[in-house]
């Protein structure tokens, strides 16, 4: 099944930064740095992190992610922002960063292609530099679903190894989603390279 992102981002309109970027940003010890926000979807974190200093790789799929991510940015801000649309399995190789963000998005990673984005993730933070995001437990809901992947807890715990794990939450419970009642296993991280 298709998600029709444009829809969802329409219907996101006004939302706050999400709680785990807030914590990698209470985390972020220095000036502010260069960011990768990937999965930028609706750019409410690119334009937090452009309007607050950083220079940011924003990276998302949908066709109408300059636009969404320009709207509202003041002409400084939106200096210090690179916009790519591409897909997580068409990226490539990333740059260097400070921060690596990806709120919701890298669930969206075709399982055959995941290990790779992962491996580019690592590889691009700088020493002392945060990934923030979300990955998806084996007890949600899309299980299944293709072009998706899911990890349980050890898999999530074996991809942070070697980093200073500042949060690792796991959430497994029924909520709501953009198509309505769904059962969320989400593990939310902060971690330091």
């Amino acid at each position: 099944m298709a998600f029709d992102w444009s829809q969802f981002y329409e219907e996101q309109g006004g939302r706050g930064v999400r709680p785990t970027f807030q914590s990698a940003m209470a985390a972020w010890e220095g000036a502010p740095g260069e960011a990768i926000d990937l999965g930028c979807g609706d750019g409410v974190e690119t334009r937090h992190l452009a309007e607050h200093g950083w220079r940011v790789l924003a990276v998302d799929a949908d066709p109408g992610v300059q636009e969404r991510v320009a709207a509202g940015l003041s002409p400084e801000a939106a200096e210090r922002v690179t916009v790519r649309q591409a897909t997580f399995e068409t990226l490539g190789q990333l740059p260097a960063a400070d921060l690596v963000y990806a709120g919701f998005a890298l669930p969206f990673c075709d399982e055959t292609h995941f290990a790779y984005l992962w491996a580019d993730i690592r590889e691009s933070l700088r020493p002392g530099g945060l990934f923030a995001g979300e990955l998806f437990g084996p007890h949600d809901e899309w299980v299944g679903r293709q072009g998706m992947s899911f990890h349980d807890r050890a898999q999530v715990e074996g991809m942070l190894t070697g980093m200073e794990v500042l949060q690792l939450v796991e959430d497994d419970r029924r909520g709501m989603s953009f198509e309505g009642p769904k059962h969320w296993h989400v593990f939310h991280i902060v971690a330091r390279a």
